[in-house]
């Protein structure tokens, strides 16, 4: 009897293991990318970015400001959406002030989640999740071309 529930144990996390990897690794696979024009990105170039979550529903990430998305060192990804940022010397914000830099919703329209800017002084600035987002993304090569 102890050998037979070792072995549904064994079986049953084994299981569990391989669908939670199954899930970090496929998450920030981008099956969609669509360039933002100026016009449809309150007048700046932006990106949207589909990915799907475990459950193969769409979470679609937009990304205002592309400066931030970075190569990343994390596996089965390509891009991430930066911790900090230094502003280029062309462009200024106000010290303390805060800015979304990218938002993650769902299907419907739902706002899971925001990637914010706290600007600090020097045109420094430190970045944070509010919400649910995805930061990481898998972006195969025929995608941008």
């Amino acid at each position: 009897m102890t050998a037979r529930v070792a072995l549904t144990s064994i079986a049953i996390g084994t299981s569990g293991i391989s669908t939670g990897l199954v899930g970090w690794c496929g998450q920030p696979y981008v099956t969609s990318l669509r360039y933002l024009k100026p016009e449809e990105n309150d007048g700046a170039e932006g990106i949207r970015l589909t990915t799907q979550n475990l459950l193969l529903k769409p979470r679609i990430t937009k990304v205002y400001d592309p400066t931030f998305l970075i190569e990343t060192r994390r596996p089965f990804a390509k891009w991430e959406l930066a911790d900090k940022m230094v502003l280029p010397d062309d462009k200024t914000a106000e010290p303390g002030t805060e800015e979304t830099v990218a938002e993650t919703s769902d299907k419907d329209g739902n706002i899971l989640g925001h990637w914010v800017v706290k600007w600090g002084e020097g045109g420094e600035g430190t970045c944070h999740e509010v919400g649910k987002i995805n930061r990481y993304f898998n972006v195969h090569e025929e995608l941008l071309t």
